[in-house]
């Protein structure tokens, strides 16, 4: 009986309480649910931010949140298009499209079954590149229509630029979870993955490769991408460096074509001859990258041949004899210029160095790394008109013709046709001499 009596007691304790504070525990227990429920909707986001495994990746540069480097931009999102190593187009957002009207009309089919990290259905009507001369318009639903006031064959190749919505936001394997910027400069950006099972992505800008050295040896990243040199980093703690041949950077020797002893093409191809190349390096023969679907091996070959270099410069003695150059380069290349400029010294044209930090517009001769584009269509940097990206001033009526074409022709054959007469001409002419492909250093802590 006791034990029947403290049981009635505690339900008549119980119904009470129940009573006097019926609205105190409802309160507790519709806050105690609605906490639970926003409980496990932030789950996600806590468990990303703090307990999800971080690569923290240093690149060198300075960025504002639209001119990311294209890596990072391919983790967030993708283009219409995609490209191959060969620069070949391959689908993105697009599944396919079509050139009509000489290649001023492209029509594009995208995939229907793309989101945007919002959960937001991809369409045509957000299709937002903002290219100068081309005006998109969507047909229907999962179709748009790109008008181009010219000609422009490479134009698939364009739209491989990631697209982004308001606040980066994309529908690639990775979205913004949070960025810093100093002004207009990111100094930091961290990537959070769709797919729990990766890492997250912490990228930091540093304006010189020496503060991401630095910032590698304090332990405030764990990666640098991209490095020109190995550094002294081979024997820091358990480092791991990844070297890689970037075909898409070729160093090479620009001639100013307004210095009077640089006007001579036998000038030009007798420096040509006559500047050492390293042997630890892949030499270059062409402005077009050898991985290219373009790139031709009958061009002019410029060896280290010191008697092919006395040959031509002797033919040329009164334009030669009394000239000097300076090489104008930046701080990675100052080994290889101090070289070339020794050899063409002993050669007969005194040379000296001078290390620059932009493009001086004095320079006689610059020796540079030049980016190009997965496309060959090198119009920019050759033809005649383009006088602020045609740094060495040279102006050929041949050359210009093969660049108008090949950026009009919309069939792959007879462009690769065009851009091996464009490669064949160009490295006689030698305007400049392409030396080797720059090398990339990925220096990782294990």
């Amino acid at each position: 009986m006791t034990l029947l009596h403290q049981g009635r007691l505690l339900v008549l304790i119980g119904r009470e309480l129940a009573q006097k504070y019926t609205k105190a525990l409802a309160l507790g227990f519709v806050s105690g649910l609605l906490l639970s429920l926003a409980f496990w909707r932030v789950l996600p986001f806590i468990q990303a931010q703090w307990f999800t495994q971080v690569a923290r990746i240093a690149i060198v540069g300075e960025f504002t949140p639209a001119t990311l480097p294209i890596t990072v931009q391919k983790d967030i999102s993708t283009g219409l298009t995609n490209i191959n190593p060969d620069g070949t187009v391959l689908p993105g957002l697009a599944t396919s499209w079509t050139a009509t009207d000489s290649g001023k009309t492209f029509v594009f089919t995208l995939r229907n079954n793309a989101l945007w990290h919002s959960g937001k259905e991809v369409t045509s009507a957000d299709i937002n590149y903002n290219i100068r001369g081309v005006t998109f318009s969507p047909i229907d639903k999962f179709t748009i229509r790109a008008t181009l006031k010219a000609p422009y064959s490479p134009f698939p190749a364009v739209v491989s630029k990631p697209l982004f919505l308001s606040g980066l936001e994309g529908w690639g394997p990775y979205r913004v979870s949070s960025i810093r910027l100093n002004g207009d400069k990111v100094t930091s950006i961290r990537l959070t993955p769709e797919s729990a099972r990766t890492p997250a992505r912490e990228y930091y800008f540093y304006k010189t490769e020496n503060e991401a050295i630095m910032a590698y040896k304090l332990g405030e990243v764990n990666t640098i991408e991209d490095l020109s040199t190995a550094a002294d980093l081979s024997h820091w703690g358990h480092t791991t460096i990844d070297t890689m041949t970037k075909y898409n950077r070729i160093v090479s020797l620009y001639f100013n074509l307004t210095v009077p002893i640089l006007t001579d093409r036998s000038v030009r191809q007798a420096l040509a001859y006559g500047a050492p190349i390293r042997a630890d390096v892949e030499h270059a023969s062409s402005p077009i990258a050898k991985t290219s679907w373009a790139f031709s091996t009958k061009v002019k070959q410029y060896g280290f041949d010191m008697s092919a270099a006395q040959k031509l410069l002797g033919n040329t003695k009164e334009s030669s004899e009394s000239a000097k150059l300076t090489i104008s380069t930046f701080a990675p290349y100052l080994e290889d210029a101090t070289a070339i400029a020794a050899s063409w010294t002993t050669l007969g044209v005194p040379t000296t160095v001078r290390v620059v930090s932009t493009v001086p517009p004095d320079y006689q001769v610059l020796l540079s790394a030049q980016d190009v584009s997965p496309d060959p269509d090198q119009y920019p940097f050759w033809h005649s008109t383009q006088k602020d990206t045609n740094i060495t001033g040279y102006a050929n009526v041949k050359i210009d013709k093969l660049l108008e074409d090949g950026r009009q022709e919309l069939d792959m054959n007879k462009r690769k046709t065009i851009y091996a007469d464009f490669q064949r001409y160009l490295t006689e002419d030698a305007p400049a001499v392409f030396l080797y492909y720059a090398k990339s250093y990925t220096i990782s802590r294990n």
